[in-house]
């Protein structure tokens, strides 16, 4: 567009606009705003729902993370109590057969003290009177019943006692009767034709202990 100088010859005149054109802006600025505002309500509301969405998948995701872990504490316990479990049975057995252990042995400790006092008993009885010596013989006697008896030999000071002993029930002189140096006072041991008998204290002991040992399922030493 093409403009002219006016010279101070020239008046001036003012230019009026159409009354439309001045009050165009005034008629289209509430209607920008109303956009503006609903163009931002829009944009809130879009922004609420990926809120809301992200919020609901986090919590999806929180919930999927917990029962996972739930699920593999269940798992994990699973497996420790079945761990526990064989512990525990493994730790029973091995009770068991401690229990079993220590009821042989306290058997055996049992019988072997009890042997060991009636030893003492026996020994001590013998010393303080040789007639009890007399039993021995008669526990003799009775096993080998019709035997022939060539010789009886015991102790040196056990001679008389014995002898007593074969006269109560008439086997003396018809037995024998031989010191032998190398027993002690509670050795009785008869000799036959067939071979001998020992009826000595120590080895009616030691038959009582093997006897003991076989019922109870133990070792005697």
């Amino acid at each position: 567009m093409a403009c002219k100088i006016a010279d101070n010859a020239t008046s001036v005149k003012a230019v009026t606009w159409p009354s439309r054109l001045r009050t165009l802006p005034a008629r289209r600025a509430p209607a920008i705003a109303t956009q503006t505002q609903s163009e931002s309500e829009g944009v809130q509301l879009q922004l609420a729902e990926l809120e809301k969405g992200r919020q609901a998948e986090l919590a999806r995701t929180r919930q999927l993370a917990f029962d996972d872990g739930v699920k593999k504490g269940h798992e994990d316990a699973a497996v420790e109590i079945g761990n526990a479990n064989e512990r525990l049975a493994a730790t029973l057995r091995d009770l068991h057969a401690l229990k079993k252990k220590i009821r042989h042995e306290a058997e055996a400790d049992v019988v072997k003290l009890s042997l060991a006092i009636a030893r003492r008993i026996l020994h001590r009885e013998l010393n303080a009177d040789p007639d009890s010596i007399h039993g021995l013989v008669y526990a003799g006697l009775q096993k080998l019943q019709n035997r022939e008896i060539s010789q009886l030999r015991v102790a040196p000071g056990a001679l008389e006692p014995v002898r007593r002993a074969l006269e109560k029930v008439g086997a003396f002189p018809a037995i024998t009767i031989s010191p032998d140096p190398r027993l002690q006072g509670g050795d009785v041991i008869f000799e036959t034709a067939l071979g001998e008998l020992d009826a000595s204290v120590e080895t009616q002991l030691h038959e009582i202990e093997r006897g003991f040992a076989d019922r109870l399922g133990i070792s005697c030493s």
